[in-house]
């Protein structure tokens, strides 16, 4: 896990260039406080030097030049790398990383599978030298080209300069974890791993009013490719690009991974769920740092958390930490659950209460580092998480993010299974789906009735051309009839890539990596190959992940309730009204005209527009 800067001048990189690059990498120094490499590549030739600079580790490859010697260099091409050690943390898994065939890579993330990879490559009779996951993408790459993507298990940014093609190779992971972003102009070419590393390049940026507008009216963020920006795109999930520098910089992405929604029926559908998902967190286990375990008291982080006790027993008693945003006393706290745990598996826990850590110069800081708003103040407790588990000398967190989108965890996922059921004609299974919902939720039945069939009106006024709620993001999540669908709609646009997105840069704020055993593409194959049945059945939702975890205790493994990640956020906005309305001054007043679902989202933007805009 770490952080990557690239630039690419056609014409030559200029001695302000060089510092621009250079202050752009700084930037993003807290992904990674343990190191910094940089590169000076001439992209025609494949000339290349060294940059040493106050942070580059001892032992660092050779053809080393000082800035001020660089000054005098011909070079096109800077790759530059903030290093998180977390895989060989020895200066043998440095960055910018060469190989002997003149390739180059930067790369932020993990390689999970690196182990297994490593042994077919050397079976082709590949030697290694270093124990990283960053040498071995290396070798993939060569062994494999391009497609080399689709063995990978795990998350990434990679971008490698090829020296035979004299171009690049770029890729993102499949759902986007680590993402990249990118600008160009024809002659010019900058990735970076976050949005702010862009500004330091003096380029004219414009301000992108229909994704304000999106977000403001629908809460909607990172849905595609766009940012706040309209000169500034994300790379898109599951691609690869090969870009020829010596004739283009654009990036067209060819897909490598699609979810295919073909159900296939298997008898043993739970002991295959509990194989994939014991592998998936046996994989995210591989580290040489410590690692601690993100505790909600929810089904989805205590699955993950009883799952990586039972893989760690084998080599007796796990010492095992969990780290938790708590509010005693308050709607929403899920303190009894967390305890629950911590006193049946005895686990050191970590408490964090971030309606007493909050103050305004805290939460700005976040903003600063989300590079984007905020919906709701739940991701400031992640960011209180996050510092807590940095405190605590703890570098990686596996955290149970994705769960809901792969097996129908939300309300909304239940209604439109509902209607779905009514408008197939399964107008019995869909009463007693019903009957037996409302019953576990101790609810009228009646009034759950009415909201799905208002769902059903809704998909026959689309049907029959008569709906438009404005938006075409909301009418294209509110026309999908299947549930497969519209969980696919979740994971891939909706909820996901936000969470993924907060999840990294609190994390990264603090040098932390996140880890999301239930995005092991194995798992999310699996779980849209399942029926419906196997997600929402007899009132349950997730039900085959309750089933597969009979280790849990009952209060958690068939909790009745669904919380989310909640926050007391009325209170803490009326006890920093003064702070929170200040924000409202630093919008464009044509931004404060438009329309608002939420008070707290023009908050969140004028805080954005005061330490990002």
């Amino acid at each position: 896990m770490c952080g990557i800067l690239v630039y690419f001048n056609r014409n030559g990189i200029s001695g302000t260039e060089l510092k621009r690059s250079l202050n752009a990498l700084q930037k993003i120094k807290h992904r990674g406080p343990d190191g910094e490499g940089v590169v000076l590549i001439n992209s025609k030739t494949g000339e290349f030097h060294n940059l040493i600079t106050n942070e580059t580790p001892n032992g660092s490859p050779e053809h080393k030049v000082s800035i001020d010697e660089a000054q005098g260099l011909n070079f096109d091409l800077i790759l530059g790398h903030r290093r998180l050690s977390i895989i060989d943390v020895s200066t043998n898994g440095h960055q910018p990383m060469y190989h002997p065939n003149g390739n180059w890579i930067v790369f932020n993330g993990e390689i999970y599978n690196y182990i297994e990879l490593k042994e077919e490559l050397r079976s082709a009779g590949i030697k290694f030298k270093t124990d990283s996951d960053t040498e071995v993408i290396h070798a993939a790459y060569e062994q494999w080209g391009p497609k080399c993507v689709e063995k990978f298990n795990g998350m990434f940014s990679i971008v490698i300069y090829n020296a035979k093609s004299k171009g690049l190779f770029v890729a993102n992971d499949r759902f986007g974890v680590k993402p990249l972003y990118y600008i160009n102009d024809g002659d010019k070419l900058i990735l970076t791993s976050e949005i702010k590393q862009v500004k330091e390049f003096n380029v004219s940026l414009t301000l992108n009013k229909k994704a304000v507008e999106v977000f403001l009216k629908d809460h909607y963020l990172d849905y595609d490719q766009q940012t706040f920006y309209k000169e500034i795109n994300r790379f898109k999930p599951s691609c690869y690009s090969t870009i020829d520098l010596q004739s283009s910089t654009e990036l067209k992405g060819s897909s490598y991974y699609e979810i295919e929604n073909t159900v296939t029926e298997n008898s043993n559908s739970i002991e295959e769920f509990v194989s994939l998902f014991e592998s998936a967190i046996k994989l995210r286990l591989r580290s040489d740092v410590p690692v601690g375990f993100a505790s909600s008291g929810g089904l989805d982080s205590s699955s993950v958390l009883y799952t990586a006790y039972k893989l760690l027993s084998n080599n007796g008693t796990p010492d095992l930490s969990t780290f938790s945003a708590i509010f005693p006393g308050m709607d929403g706290d899920e303190s009894e659950f967390i305890k629950l745990i911590e006193k049946d598996l005895k686990i050191k826990s970590h408490y964090v209460n971030p309606l007493e850590q909050f103050n305004i110069n805290d939460f700005e800081k976040h903003i600063y580092h989300q590079d984007f708003p905020v919906q709701t103040t739940s991701y400031y407790a992640e960011w209180c998480v996050a510092r807590m588990v940095n405190e605590q000398k703890v570098k990686v967190l596996l955290i149970g993010q994705g769960g809901d989108e792969i097996l129908a965890g939300y309300h909304h996922h239940f209604y439109r299974y509902c209607r779905q059921l009514i408008l197939s004609g399964k107008i019995f299974k869909y009463l007693s789906l019903l009957k037996k919902y409302a019953e576990l939720k101790g609810i009228d039945k009646n009034e759950v009735h009415k909201k799905i069939i208002n769902e059903v009106k809704l998909s026959l006024k689309f049907k029959a051309g008569l709906a438009n709620l404005g938006n075409d993001l909301s009418n294209k999540w509110n026309r999908a009839d299947k549930l497969v669908d519209l969980l696919k709609m979740d994971l891939l646009e909706f909820t996901l890539p936000t969470y993924l997105r907060s999840d990294d840069r609190d994390g990264m704020a603090f040098g932390l990596e996140t880890r999301h055993p239930f995005l092991d593409y194995r798992l999310v194959n699996f779980c849209f190959s399942t029926s419906n049945d196997l997600k929402i059945k007899d009132g349950w939702q997730k039900w085959i992940l309750r089933e597969a975890m009979p280790v849990m205790p009952e209060a958690i493994r068939y909790r009745k309730d669904k919380k989310g990640y909640t926050t007391p956020q009325n209170l803490w906005i009326s006890k920093n009204k003064p702070a929170f309305e200040s924000y409202l001054n630093y919008l464009p007043e044509d931004i404060k005209k438009m329309q608002c679902s939420d008070d707290f989202l023009k908050y969140s933007l004028g805080a954005w527009f005061k330490t990002n805009g």
